[in-house]
């Protein structure tokens, strides 16, 4: 698999590849190879929680225009997404349940929610 980055600033302003496996649609990539969440968890700062017993903890690190979606689902499995605010929740939706299971749609679209439905309404009206 070859390695994929996107390049990001990070809080003290150094810009940073965050390494990603694939894009699943305009402004969003997964990043589930267990070296390269790793290495985003150390470049970013990414703290995760430990996972209850059958649910998985999941952890957002936003910075302006993007934000980090990290989620332990055990020892060995991690997956990270990248949104950015140009994701379309409405396309989301329409992403097949074996790329992006419910659970995880779910997650995204509250993060999205948190960090960008807000800020758009804000910019439209300033």
């Amino acid at each position: 698999m070859r390695n994929l980055k996107i390049n990001i600033l990070n809080e003290e302003g150094k810009l940073i590849g965050f390494q990603v496996d694939r894009e699943i649609m305009n402004g969003l990539y997964i990043t589930f190879d267990f070296t390269k969440v790793e290495k985003n968890y150390q470049n970013f700062k990414v703290d995760y929680k430990e996972p209850k017993e059958s649910e998985f903890a999941s952890v957002t690190l936003n910075m302006d225009d993007i934000t980090i979606l990290s989620t332990k689902l055990d020892a060995d499995n991690h997956v990270q997404f990248v949104i950015e605010e140009n994701m379309s929740l409405k396309k989301l939706r329409k992403v097949p349940e074996n790329v992006i299971p419910m659970d995880f749609k779910k997650t995204i679209r509250t993060a999205y929610k948190k960090y960008y439905e807000n800020t758009t309404y804000r910019d439209i009206a300033s």
